[in-house]
Order: structure tokens, then C-alpha cells, then sequence
């Protein structure tokens, strides 16, 4: 089986460099796209859907972490690998709430790129082979949860551990789901995707926090699973058309 990959790098020579490596390391693996900025990167990995995408985290106008959001709330199911600078780390560890998994630092080594391209290729192996067996053998009706039972135990979790980093591969983990398949449950019952339902109650609690404590933004975004206060107050702005500080001062 071949494995499509999409790059995405403001950066000619890291691009050239990465599909080099990728041709002379990982002939199992095929570049079948790649764009230079985010924009251009959202819209050639949602119409071509590789497998995996290797992306820069900073870029003009669309960023990495800002292309793969908008892949998630497309439903995109593609694997992410962040490429970063040492003193861009911290920045690029915001992207576990998106559950982004596999970073790399810049300049690329040769072998830390065959080693994560190697665990995202098993772990694609291990999904697609649990989505066959859940295909030709489907748990009995009274040895599992209905569909119904699943989603509200889901959100039931999510509703204890909203503050926690917690991707939707987790949850699959967990409640022992095919990814793509719970990622399609979820969608089909609540008719959000997991961000976005994630991020709804972040702020719902958020609402309440800033009404009835007195808090500092800083620690109410700690408190509801965001450890950068500046992203979590755009978020927010994004979501309820505000500021937290002056939603806060609105409800007084």
C-alpha cells in the first residue's frame, strides 16, 4: 500500500529537501501535493485527502495550526506532522488540542522523520484493519453500547475532563472506537465535530467563570484547557463575538 503525503512550507528548500528524503528513505510513501502557504495547503489537502501532511507551523497569512483547524472542522482525516524551530516549540505544543501528535524540529533528520513516518504509518495499518473486523464482525446488539449510549458516554467524558488535553484519537482509544468511525458518529449525532463540540463547552464554562468568579483571564483559560491566554481569548472573540474582558463587563 502506498501512502499519499501533502507538504506544506513557505520555504522551497525545506520542501525540496523533505521530498528527497521521502523518495530516497520511504518508498512506500508518495508526495502527490504540496503548497507553499496555508490557504493554498487547506485547499489541496481537502481535495486530494493524503494520508499524511507535513506542515510548517509558521507561515504568511494562514499558519499550520490555523490550515489544520480548518481541515478538522472539514472533517479531513488526514495525519499531521508539525515541523518547527527550537524556539518555536512551545508555540507548536498548541496544537495537541487539535490533536496533532508528531512534531519535528528544524534542520529535519533523516532518521526522525523515517521513525514518525513509520508510527503514523502503523497506526493507520491499525485503524483500517479495526475498521475492517468492525465491518465483517459487528459486536452483538446486547454485548455493546447503541450508537446513542456511546456518544452521550463521550460527552459525559468530556464534560469531567474539558480542561484536559484530550483528542479525538484518545477518545477512540478509550471507548475502544475505529477513529474515522467515531469521528462520523459524532458528527452524524450531535451534528458538530469533536473540536467543535470540545471548544463549545470550553466556552460555555467559560461564560460561567467569567460571570461568577473573579478570576484572571489567564487562569480561567488554564482552568478550561488552554495553556496560551492570547489564543484562548481569540477563540473566544471568534466564538461569542467578544472579548473575554468585556463579555465579563456586559454581564455585570
Amino acid at each position: 500500500m502506498n501512502y499519499t503525503i501533502v507538504l506544506v512550507d513557505d520555504e522551497k528548500g525545506i520542501i525540496d529537501g523533505l521530498k528527497v528524503i521521502i523518495r530516497r528513505y520511504l518508498p512506500q510513501c508518495e508526495v502527490i501535493g504540496f503548497a507553499y502557504d496555508g490557504d493554498e495547503g487547506f485547499e489541496l489537502v481537502r481535495r486530494l485527502q493524503p494520508h499524511i501532511v507535513i506542515t510548517d507551523i509558521r507561515m504568511l497569512q494562514v499558519d499550520g495550526l490555523e490550515m489544520i483547524e480548518k481541515l478538522k472542522k472539514e472533517g479531513v482525516a488526514s495525519k499531521f506532522i508539525i515541523l518547527s524551530g527550537y524556539a518555536e516549540f512551545e508555540y507548536a505544543r498548541k496544537g495537541m488540542y487539535l490533536g496533532v501528535r508528531y512534531y519535528l524540529n528544524k534542520p529535519i533528520e533523516e532518521d526522525e522523520l523515517q521513525e514518525c513516518m513509520q508510527q503514523i504509518i502503523n497506526e493507520i495499518e491499525q485503524e483500517r484493519i479495526s475498521g475492517e473486523l468492525l465491518t465483517e464482525y459487528p459486536p452483538p446488539a446486547k454485548e455493546s453500547f447503541t450508537r446513542k449510549d456511546i456518544i452521550t458516554e463521550i460527552k459525559q467524558y468530556v464534560a469531567n475532563n474539558f480542561d484536559k488535553n484530550i483528542s479525538l484519537a484518545d477518545l477512540s482509544n478509550r471507548f475502544y472506537l475505529n477513529l474515522n468511525y467515531l469521528s462520523q458518529l459524532f458528527k452524524e449525532k450531535t451534528g458538530q465535530n469533536y473540536l467543535e463540540y470540545l471548544t463549545q463547552v470550553r466556552m460555555e464554562r467559560t461564560k460561567e467563570l467569567l460571570t461568577g468568579t473573579d478570576l484572571k483571564i489567564y487562569e480561567i483559560a488554564q482552568r478550561v484547557g488552554y495553556n496560551d491566554p492570547t489564543h484562548f481569548s481569540k477563540v473566544f472573540e471568534r466564538l461569542v463575538g467578544c472579548k473575554p474582558t468585556e463579555y465579563r463587563k456586559s454581564q455585570c
